[in-house]
């Protein structure tokens, strides 16, 4: 986090950096940095939060604007005025979600934990599925969801206010076939039907 408060001072000092490569220098700095993190570590909410106002802030002295400034200015949507800035808890969600659905993708051994993981959080809140899940963990604290990368990206979706459609293990899909079954359907596939 340090990294990020040097980078709002180095915006602050250096006024002589145009507005768009401040905000091309933030995009091409923190974005990537909360998008790589994001999945691995589990920020304390404390810290998280710092993290916010550390990126806001940076984002306030890209655009040369008052620290007093109205932070929803970031979040509104460009055809009502704002900036539609992709604060830290949805660039972490997305990473999130994007990091559970690659460990959902392959027959292997991250996928067999993945599954392990997902069985656990709906066990563990008497939960049926996901969408079980994330109703649920709209009134867990963030402590409580950090415990469970599943119920986590779940508790993190809610606070944002948006509800995900999926069934990782789905055993109809074929990302839950296993590999040598599909290397067997291809080889049949490819066999010339000799009684027709």
């Amino acid at each position: 986090m340090g990294g990020i408060t040097k980078l709002a001072c180095f915006l602050r000092k250096n006024r002589d950096l145009s507005i768009e490569n401040s905000l091309r220098l933030i995009k091409c700095t923190l974005a990537p940095l909360l998008a790589f993190l994001g999945p691995v570590i589990i920020w304390p909410e404390t810290e998280f939060k710092r993290l916010t106002a550390a990126f806001v802030r940076c984002n306030k002295e890209a655009w040369q604007m008052s620290p007093k400034t109205f932070t929803a200015l970031f979040t509104f949507p460009k055809d009502q005025g704002g900036f539609q800035i992709k604060m830290p808890r949805a660039i972490v969600c997305s990473a999130a979600w994007g990091h559970l659905t690659r460990c959902c993708q392959f027959d292997d051994r991250t996928r067999q934990l993945a599954e392990i993981t997902y069985k656990d959080a709906l066990e563990k809140h008497g939960c049926l599925d996901i969408k079980d899940l994330q109703f649920e963990a709209e009134f867990l604290t963030w402590d409580q969801a950090s415990q469970n990368s599943f119920t986590f990206a779940c508790h993190l979706i809610s606070t944002i206010g948006i509800r995900v459609s999926w069934d990782p293990f789905n055993p109809d899909w074929i990302a839950s076939a296993a590999n040598s079954d599909l290397a067997q359907v291809m080889i049949n596939k490819q066999k010339p039907n000799l009684y027709n």
